[in-house]
């Protein structure tokens, strides 16, 4: 009785005119990879963030997660190439990105839904109401929640409609899409089939995609997911002999990889489920008045 590697050979041979290496595993390369441009992050992720993937920074407000992106936009423009930056909470500021070295000529901001303000419905507030002899204001209230959490959807899905067309379009080295703002009830709502489309599409135009939110959405889609902890305050006396004002002279930054699916340290096989690895790392940014 032939061997399972003979049976192989003879299919491959009778298919080869039609598929080559039918039942061959075809070998498979690791991605280029793109410096951040902070040296402890990108010697955590062997190199930086993949080319053609689709990369998640999350984390709260204050934990680098904007420094991280306006570092990799500085180093991607300056290099003469396009990103775009997709601003569904319309938080980007163009003073801290031209500072941080962003090339604002090569940056395409969409700013999605506008600048107009939905005044959110605090826990405080929901209970007030809840306890008001007032009926008439219990409707109201309910209207004003749905209205709030319908504005933030609208904008969540121009968002998405944008980074769809821009990454169909092609032609930018990065994009980013910035839902930090957004809870992460309304972006787990994003369907899993539609960050999967963004990684094939990430993936057929070389492109990064960085998805800016407070929690992880979109699963295994994701090549790295980078997890940023609360920021450290640093400061310091004017003089040795700490009398007055401190003066806030930067802060210290800690990230983790919580996952590297298709990092460069990742050792490849075909038949083996990709593993999930973790690392962490930490950086210290210096304020602009201290430089």
């Amino acid at each position: 009785m032939p061997s399972a590697a003979a049976i192989r050979d003879q299919i491959e041979s009778v298919l080869a005119m039609r598929i080559p290496a039918a039942l061959s595993a075809l070998p498979r390369s690791a991605p280029e990879l793109l410096p951040t441009g902070i040296a402890q992050v990108d010697t955590m992720l062997g190199g930086g963030v993949p080319l053609g993937g689709v990369t998640e920074i999350i984390g709260p407000e204050c934990s680098g997660r904007s420094t991280l992106v306006l570092s990799v936009l500085a180093g991607i423009t300056g290099q003469g190439a396009a990103a775009a930056y997709v601003d569904v909470s319309d938080a980007l500021d163009p003073f801290s990105a031209a500072a941080m070295g962003v090339d604002l000529g090569r940056l395409l901001w969409v700013r999605a839904g506008g600048s107009e303000f939905v005044e959110p419905v605090t826990q405080k507030n929901n209970a007030a109401t809840e306890r008001s002899p007032d009926p008439r204001l219990r409707p109201l209230h309910k209207s004003r929640r749905h209205s709030t959490a319908k504005a933030v959807w609208d904008r969540l899905d121009q968002g998405l409609r944008a980074t769809d067309l821009l990454l169909n379009t092609g032609g930018f080295r990065a994009i980013v899409i910035d839902m930090g703002d957004v809870g992460p009830e309304q972006v787990r709502r994003v369907p899993l089939a539609s960050w999967y489309r963004f990684r094939l599409q990430a993936e057929k135009s070389q492109a990064i995609l960085l998805l800016v939110t407070q929690a992880a959405c979109a699963s295994s889609c994701a090549s790295v997911v980078l997890r940023c902890l609360e920021a450290d305050e640093r400061w310091q006396y004017a003089n040795e002999a700490s009398i007055g004002w401190p003066l806030l002279t930067g802060f210290r930054y800690q990230i983790g990889a919580d996952r590297k699916r298709g990092s460069a340290l990742e050792s490849f096989h075909p038949c083996k489920k990709k593993p999930v690895s973790a690392a962490e790392a930490s950086w210290n940014s210096t304020t602009l008045w201290t430089r």
